[in-house]
């Protein structure tokens, strides 16, 4: 059985440093989705940009 939850909501995101990001817990909650249940849980993405922000300490070591 599987069930498709419409969302249709546009949230930025933080992608940690293993490539993940988190579905706000605020979402979750609402649409009843609970990431602890057995089973596959997909997210379908639409990327519109990625914004990289640099830290003043790693712009000194590149130089």
């Amino acid at each position: 059985m599987s069930e498709r939850i419409e969302v249709d909501r546009s949230e930025p995101l933080e992608m940690d440093q293993r490539g993940r990001v988190t579905i706000p817990a605020n979402i979750r909650a609402k649409h009843g989705i609970d990431p602890e249940i057995e089973g596959d849980i997909w997210v379908e993405v639409d990327i519109r940009h990625i914004e990289i922000q640099l830290d003043e300490d790693d712009m000194e070591g590149s130089a």
